[in-house]
């Protein structure tokens, strides 16, 4: 979790929001006493160990919603599975 003084979030908020939009939540101190969290709200439903992946800079949190309907309408994919593809080259030794 990243630490800044009001002052700090005052002169750079947007590079602080850019953070809390990858997952990251900020505590925001005034006189080296915390005051204020500063989180993503999508994230507050999500489970714990996600949460802290995001935190710990182990991942970035979508930009978006996803489009299910959009995602529905994609063909199918044809051929082998890249997992199928991946234990092959496990097997191999590659």
């Amino acid at each position: 979790m990243i630490q800044a003084s009001v002052s700090k979030i005052k002169n750079s908020l947007s590079g602080y929001l850019e953070k809390v939009k990858a997952g990251q939540s900020v505590l925001i101190t005034d006189h080296r006493k915390v005051v204020a969290v500063l989180e993503p709200v999508e994230s507050a439903g999500w489970p714990e160990e996600i949460r802290n992946a995001l935190q710990q800079g182990e991942g970035k949190a979508p930009r978006s919603r996803l489009d299910v309907a959009a995602f529905k309408r994609l063909p199918p994919a044809h051929g082998p599975s890249l997992s199928a593809a991946v234990l092959e080259e496990r097997r191999q030794g590659r």
